[in-house]
């Protein structure tokens, strides 16, 4: 009973506790984006087939069983991530900015921006624009420790701005240039003025290293422990962005691995080409040193000690040709 009017005495504060915890959570709820988790799963194929380069000159450096772990280590690579993101349209992202929120657009945004890849942009600068009517904007730009990109070299400048401040009014479709960036901005077929018009938007220049960064952050992992299927999970605030990212990214990864065995098979081939001309060469001059000897001491046919020995000479030679051919495809 004591502990009980004890609490009952300052009720009042349970009370605005449990209202200021209900309205964080709704606020929290309301104004903070959603993460959703997409997912697509790879099958790492065992390849035993019989166009394997070791097998067809008889070095057997393949393992039968394919190791999943490698290509989970290929999959997650930079390298993988980078070509991937090259293949899709992330250069420029594009938000809707209602205050206290921002929300990521992709392929829905009410306007694009057109730039010329050989132009060096600046990277990370953010840029707002608000509407003034449909044929005019205000744009403003702010940012610090900015870095200019080249998309068609796909290297930084060395030069960094330490802060960036500047604004502009100016017509779709004018061309926009600034010692910062240089680009136009146009409506698409998604511009609805009576929405749009009173909305504001941000868009953003990123460069292929940064997004392959933000992007590697996908787990891989087998669906169980026997199976050679690799599960891919990838979380973002933006699905339709995320689905395209993982489908890019296991299309990149088959054409890579296609494109490695497409030039071990040509090597090979080459390899095999080269080697049959000089041993082609070879059985021509033994054949007519053969017929050389028979012909100068008057021998038909050797008897059978010469033949055992003839015999045992061929095997040895054999071997010898067997080392040099596989000594020449290591070094190869």
């Amino acid at each position: 009973k004591a502990l009980f009017f004890k609490f009952v005495r300052y009720w009042y504060l349970f009370a605005i506790t449990i209202f200021v915890a209900i309205a964080f959570a709704f606020l929290f709820n309301k104004y903070t984006n959603p993460v959703f988790e997409v997912s697509t799963t790879v099958l790492v194929k065992d390849d035993k087939s019989l166009m394997d380069p070791s097998s067809l000159i008889g070095i057997g450096l393949n393992n039968n069983a394919q190791n999943v772990e490698n290509e989970i280590g290929k999959l997650s690579s930079f390298s993988l991530t980078y070509r991937t993101i090259q293949k899709l349209d992330f250069e420029i992202s594009y938000y809707e900015n209602d205050g206290l929120i921002s929300r990521e657009l992709y392929q829905t945004a009410p306007l694009e921006i057109e730039f010329d890849t050989s132009i060096a942009q600046s990277v990370g600068l953010k840029y707002s624009i608000s509407f003034l009517n449909k044929n005019e904007y205000k744009i403003e730009a702010e940012g610090e420790l900015v870095s200019k990109y080249n998309y068609s070299t796909q290297k930084f400048e060395t030069e960094e701005l330490d802060k960036v401040k500047w604004e502009g009014k100016f017509k779709f479709g004018d061309k926009v240039s600034n010692k910062f960036n240089t680009f136009r901005i146009v409506l698409n077929d998604k511009f609805d003025p009576e929405e749009d018009l009173s909305s504001n938007f941000d868009f953003v220049f990123n460069d292929y290293y940064s997004l392959s960064e933000q992007f590697r952050g996908f787990e891989i992992e087998p669906i169980n422990r026997e199976a050679s299927i690799l599960k891919i999970k990838f979380k973002s605030n933006n699905t339709e962005k995320a689905v395209n990212f993982l489908n890019m990214l296991t299309s990149e990864y088959l054409s890579q691995s296609l494109e490695k065995k497409n030039l071990i098979v040509e090597n090979t081939i080459v390899f095999i080409d080269n080697q049959l001309g000089v041993i082609s060469d070879t059985l021509k001059s033994a054949e007519m040193d053969l017929q050389n000897f028979q012909s100068a001491r008057e021998v038909m046919d050797l008897d059978f000690q010469a033949q055992q020995v003839y015999e045992l000479f061929s095997d040895l030679q054999k071997q010898k040709a067997e080392l040099i051919v596989k000594s020449k495809y290591y070094q190869n």
